[in-house]
């Protein structure tokens, strides 16, 4: 099943499917989609069978989905979670491709994972006293 919604393609045929749950007699069910590009939605079938409605899903709503539904596949798709009193926080940042590639290889140059070289780079980029310049 495929659905353009907002200019994006939704398509369960090239999609990872995450979770799904069918209601008992009927032909209702309901999934968790991931696109090859990373981007979650939900499709819903009524009733009949007939009827999908597609959902577009911030990566929050994702989350709280796998939260309540499927507890055991959290980190598969959002990575290690903190601990309870961690005093770290998640932050998800999206990156051009070009840049992402940028970093990877800066990072293996210097014999560190991404994670490690992000927070090196920005720690030196926050302790800089000149205001960075913003150009779209």
């Amino acid at each position: 099943m495929k659905r353009i919604i907002g200019g994006t393609t939704y398509d369960t045929a090239t999609a990872t499917e995450v979770f799904y749950q069918s209601h008992d007699h009927s032909e209702a069910w309901w999934g968790l989609y991931q696109t090859r590009h990373g981007a979650f939605f939900k499709v819903v079938c009524q009733y009949d069978g007939e009827t999908h409605e597609f959902s577009p899903l911030a990566d929050v709503e994702a989350q709280a989905i796998l939260e309540k539904h499927a507890n055991h596949l959290i980190e598969q798709y959002f990575g290690p979670m903190p601990e309870y009193g961690s005093a770290e926080k998640r932050l998800t940042v999206r990156l051009p491709i070009g840049l992402a590639r940028r970093v990877s290889d800066a990072s293996a140059k210097h014999g560190i994972n991404v994670n490690w070289y992000i927070m090196w780079c920005l720690e030196r980029c926050v302790g800089a006293e000149s205001k960075p310049s913003v150009t779209n």
